[in-house]
């Protein structure tokens, strides 16, 4: 099961947003998004991992702790993190639903109840 959907408020359904991104030793990345129009809270979330739209300084630093007898190697292991971030990217995009009725909640209850069901087969 996939589903993408784009983040609105929950009060003016607006999806002019803003994200903070709060980053603590020790703790996960949280994000806390908020209405830029009514300035409601929308919703918090708990990253593993960031990417940004340079993904390759990400793949740069986790490659800072193995040695790679070719450079060559090294390039293309970062061209190829970048075109799999910005293939999801687009992926992602193409699979926004056009029916917006369906709240995230609603969208992660359904993902694992998909894994229940798979795990009683």
């Amino acid at each position: 099961m996939e589903s993408v959907k784009r983040e609105a408020c929950p009060k003016c359904n607006s999806t002019n947003l803003i994200n903070y991104v709060k980053v603590k030793t020790g703790d996960n990345i949280r994000v806390y998004v908020e209405c830029v129009n009514c300035h409601t809270f929308v919703a918090r979330y708990t990253l593993l991992t960031y990417t940004s739209d340079k993904p390759y300084e990400k793949l740069l630093r986790r490659l800072k702790c193995l040695e790679y007898a070719s450079g060559k190697k090294a390039l293309r292991e970062l061209e190829e993190y970048s075109k799999n971030i910005e293939q999801e990217f687009l992926d992602a995009k193409t699979l926004v639903s056009t029916d917006q009725s369906k709240t995230v909640e609603d969208m992660i209850k359904e993902k694992y109840d998909k894994q229940l069901e798979d795990k009683n087969c």
